[in-house]
This record gives structure tokens, sequence and C-alpha cells, in this order.
């Protein structure tokens, strides 16, 4: 998973970042976002608190691999806003 990193608001200080994740691979939606918030916060993922906590993991899977690419979901996790597009992108922000 590669993650591009561009910074964000006028003040600079926000981090804005950006990867996609595979609909045919093996990684669900949820895990591949876990991933990148653990990389992006510098933590192990199993540090972080579960997914699960915060959005039903099998629907978002559901939703945005059957959805439009118009599509858009958007919560936070671990300090983060998540942003995930129905065409595959997730964005991460931290807040």
């Amino acid at each position: 998973m590669t993650i591009g990193s561009t910074t964000g608001g006028d003040t600079g200080r926000q981090q804005e970042y950006e990867t996609k994740f595979e609909y045919e691979g093996d990684e669900s939606v949820a895990t591949s976002i876990a991933f990148a918030v653990a990389q992006v916060t510098e933590q192990e993922a199993m540090e972080l608190e579960p997914l699960g906590s915060f959005v039903d993991c099998e629907a978002l899977d559901a939703l945005v691999k059957s959805a439009e690419p118009s599509l858009s979901v958007s919560f936070l996790y671990e300090g983060c806003r998540i942003f995930v597009s129905g065409n595959g992108s997730v964005e991460i922000t931290r807040v």
C-alpha cells in the first residue's frame, strides 16, 4: 500500500494522505483503512482502537464495493478524518 502525502489548509499544519484499495484483493476496505491510519499516525495497526468501534466494517465494505464512483463516506478515527470514495480512494486528514 502506498500512501501519498500533501500539505493542506492555509496554515500548512494539516496533513492529508491518500491511498487506494483494491476491489479484487483479499483485504477488506476496513483493513486497508486501519493499516493506512496506522502508517499515517506512526503506530502499529494492533495498537489502534478497533475500527469496528467507530464504524460497521462489514457494512462499510459492502457499501463501498458495490457503490457508484461518486459515493463518499466520511468518519473520524484515531484523530483522523477518513473519506472513502466508491472509486477506491481513501483520503486521511489528521485533525
